[in-house]
């Protein structure tokens, strides 16, 4: 028999019970089946639109779909084990229940990402009412790159940088839906995160401001490991002298200096020149990543008063 359970504020127990369970697909898959976002939320939690909904046998859990609110939406990830019997029906049944339990709590824009979206996925969203959003290409490269920054970069100084990265994150990405609006307490939780690398987060400065950055992170879990250009942008200040190239080549150079041969990053699919900077510089799509959107905000009713 299956039980199904909808989890807005977990106790510290249901918690851990999640946390161990993604922990465990991450070992059985090579890579966490959950973003960042959803896992610092998932690990420290407990906000505002926070909801989970597992479904789980008399062993245990068995998947787990997670709703997370984000700078000015929420998005929807679900996780379970690729093998798992009849998991088509226990995917779709969580992505379902999931959506309803959204639909009846916090309403809002929510973004379901799906990874190598198939024919499946699409009508399951349309059924729904969600339709295709946005779409991303993980991208990946052998390393060494073979050639080196031609700008000088130094390593972020936690405390000392806080204030100034936040600033051009947030102007750099100021329309976007999950990188902008970032806060001193976001930042922290990634700081204090075990694979924080000071010296894998480079800065560059220009006429005593910062001008950019390009911050990476090695994917231990992975094999073999790999680093990822997490976060990279110019401030807008700064457009049109080529710095996304040559911080793009920092970043790599960093990862390179720590050992590691394999790197990756995401971009937008429709962001068509940096696609085509990171192609220039011998990236090739390895996997795509869709979000679906529904506007799931409660209707006010209009009749007679």
């Amino acid at each position: 028999m299956l039980i199904v359970e909808i989890i807005r504020h977990p106790s510290d127990a249901e918690r851990q019970k999640l946390i161990e369970f993604v922990g465990r697909l991450t070992g059985e898959m090579g890579a966490r089946p959950l973003s960042d976002h959803l896992w610092l939320d998932l690990n420290g939690g407990d906000g505002d639109g926070f909801i989970a909904v597992t479904v789980a046998d008399a062993e245990g859990i068995l998947g787990v779909a997670q709703i997370s609110a984000t700078n000015d939406s929420s998005s929807l990830e679900l996780a379970l084990h690729p093998t798992l019997p009849a998991r088509r029906q226990l995917h779709d049944d969580l992505f379902e229940t999931a959506v309803d339990a959204f639909r009846h709590g916090p309403g809002d824009r929510l973004f379901w990402w799906v990874d190598d979206p198939d024919d499946h996925d699409d009508a399951l969203a349309d059924r729904l009412g969600f339709a295709p959003e946005r779409e991303l290409y993980e991208m990946d490269r052998t390393l060494p790159l073979g050639q080196s920054a031609a700008i000088a970069t130094r390593s972020f100084v936690p405390g000392q940088d806080d204030a100034a990265w936040i600033t051009v994150n947030n102007r750099a990405f100021a329309d976007h839906g999950e990188q902008g609006g970032w806060t001193p307490d976001m930042l922290a939780l990634r700081l204090a995160e075990p694979w924080f690398d000071a010296d894998g987060f480079r800065l560059h400065e220009r006429d005593g401001r910062l001008a950019g950055f390009c911050w990476t992170k090695l994917h231990a879990d992975r094999q073999p490991v790999t680093g990822e250009i997490y976060v990279i942008a110019v401030d807008p200040d700064f457009h049109g002298q080529g710095l996304g190239k040559q911080l793009t080549i920092a970043g790599l150079d960093s990862i390179t200096d720590r050992g590691v041969s394999n790197a990756m990053l995401y971009v937008d699919a429709d962001n068509t020149p940096a696609v085509a900077l990171y192609e220039g510089l011998g990236f090739a799509v390895h996997r795509r990543r869709r979000a679906f959107s529904a506007d799931l905000r409660p209707t006010t009713s209009r009749g007679a008063s």
